[in-house]
């Protein structure tokens, strides 16, 4: 039968998973907002933003309880401090779906300016990377956690080709500056919603492995005694 840590760390692992649910539904409304210039929608997306925000703290609070009540070690201990980081992660994730949508009523004011930039390919691949991220926290997978920082990178590169695409946009429709620094600001907030994916990422690597994989390159420069310390997992 198991503990009673085990069970609320099972509750906590599910409103966290909750969580990673609703920001992905907004993720999909936003972008889908934004190319259909559906101000309505994008203000749902927005509205939904408190319920993330109440969430984040209803897990804060309940890891501080299990924390004090348990004083948990090993696996438990990274379980609990994988959770608050992705707790953070999840909710930065629900601002930046919020500030995307939000730029769904400014392309309705320039036609066309949404044809050179690729936001429906970047937010498809920046979906999948948090769709994998819930996956590989979900089913405890290490290997598919490692390989979803590699799909940043094709975000990255979506990202420049939208900045640039956007600034031949604004130097031959100079009227619509504005609006095409929006769309800049927009494509900037699914770049950053995959980062917030890697992020969890890593932590799900961590919660399993025990190893930090964060800023390797720094770490490699670093001396053994310099490092970040990483709780190994035991048997």
């Amino acid at each position: 039968m198991p503990t009673r840590l085990a069970r609320e760390i099972a509750e906590l692992r599910s409103r966290l998973l909750d969580m990673a649910t609703i920001v992905a539904e907004q993720f999909t409304d936003a972008v889908e907002a934004l190319l259909d210039h559906d101000v309505e929608r994008a203000e749902r997306v927005a509205d939904r933003d408190r319920e993330v925000d109440a969430l984040e703290l209803e897990v804060d609070k309940y890891c501080q309880r299990i924390m004090a009540r348990h004083q948990p070690v090993a696996t438990d201990l990274r379980t609990l401090l994988t959770v608050e980081k992705i707790n953070t992660d999840l909710e930065r994730i629900g601002d930046h779906c919020r500030n995307l949508a939000r730029n769904a009523e400014h392309v309705t004011e320039a036609p066309g300016v949404l044809d050179p930039v690729k936001v429906r390919e970047m937010s498809r691949t920046a979906r999948r990377m948090l769709d994998e991220a819930k996956q590989a926290f979900l089913d405890q997978d290490a290997e598919l956690a490692r390989r979803i920082p590699d799909l940043d990178d094709e975000v990255d590169r979506c990202h420049h080709e939208n900045f640039r695409a956007l600034v031949d946009y604004i130097q031959a429709n100079p009227e619509h500056a504005e609006v095409a620094a929006h769309l800049i600001t927009a494509s900037k907030a699914i770049e950053r919603i995959s980062d917030h994916s890697t992020n969890i990422a890593k932590g799900v690597v961590f919660l399993i492995e025990g190893i930090d994989i964060r800023h390797a390159s720094v770490q490699d420069e670093m001396t053994p005694g310099d490092r970040p310390f990483a709780l190994r997992p035991r048997n």
